[in-house]
């Protein structure tokens, strides 16, 4: 059983369970005239989600508060499934981000702002990672929107080789120094005009979503993706203002947290910033 600590609608709790540990539960209805202190009872519940850090339950309720539930119960199934049928262990930033990324593509989609990622093919340098690409993609077209396009099979095969772990991952860096990253990433996109407004807030606040996580969970321990460099090129060609600012704050992290950072990180950083644009 579940006993809630924080009713979010209807359908989603925060809650603890007999360990005292803090979750996210998921089921229709489950919260329906209940209050802080209340029982769910565990038969009820569809879906659970195990956060294992605060600052992981709040990017993740931040999430819920934008993103529809199904988006999230989607990409939670995808990474769940995927990453035991591949034995391909990930970072836990990926649940967040990947939603984040699934539930935008569909946003530009609908509105007519959707564009290609230019990016090269994969397939040869990562062929498990394609194919996750592939059948993740597969999925999200099945459950959630049949009009995605095969551009996004590149892009979510980015997604896992970004996230991918080896080994136990230990935090780097304490809250208080992300912050102060954050905010020096902030002031290298003031440089270029780039400041947080209504029109763009969901972009922007995606990214300092996706930074955040990636300061977390960086891994001095990974080897670079080396055959990336030639991604890196053709972005540098077809989005070179990005690039450029992409390129900076790739600098100021990597200079800030000591850590020698992959060429996958800057192409992330790059692809997040030419949506700013």
């Amino acid at each position: 059983m579940f006993r809630i600590v924080s009713p979010i609608n209807n359908n989603i709790a925060l809650v603890r369970d007999e360990n005292q540990r803090e979750l996210i539960v998921t089921g229709k209805g489950i919260v329906f005239q209940k209050k802080k202190g209340d029982i769910i009872v565990t038969s009820l519940v569809d879906k659970v989600f195990h956060l294992k850090t605060e600052e992981s339950k709040e990017n993740f309720l931040a999430l819920l508060k934008d993103v529809p539930l199904d988006f999230i119960t989607v990409t939670y199934d995808v990474i769940d499934k995927l990453t035991l049928k591949y034995n391909y262990p990930v970072q836990d930033y990926l649940y967040v981000t990947l939603t984040d990324h699934i539930y935008c593509a569909y946003q530009s989609i609908q509105t007519g702002n959707y564009q290609s990622s230019k990016l090269p093919d994969v397939s040869n340098e990562y062929p498990i990672e394609y194919q996750i690409g592939e059948e993740a993609l597969s999925i999200f077209k099945s459950k959630l929107f049949d009009g995605f396009p095969e551009d996004e099979l590149g892009r979510i095969a980015i997604h896992f080789i970004n996230a991918k772990r080896e080994g136990e991952v230990t935090p780097s860096f304490q809250i208080s120094r992300t912050k102060h990253i954050l905010e020096l990433v902030k002031q290298e996109l003031s440089r270029d005009n780039i400041e947080r407004t209504p029109q763009n807030s969901n972009f922007y606040d995606r990214f300092m979503v996706h930074l955040s996580y990636f300061l977390d969970y960086i891994d001095r321990s990974r080897k670079d993706n080396t055959s990336l460099l030639g991604m890196e090129e053709h972005l540098e060609v077809s989005y070179p203002k990005a690039f450029e600012i992409g390129n900076r704050i790739y600098n100021v992290i990597a200079r800030e947290t000591g850590v020698d950072l992959f060429h996958s990180e800057r192409i992330y950083i790059v692809l997040h910033i030419q949506r700013l644009l």
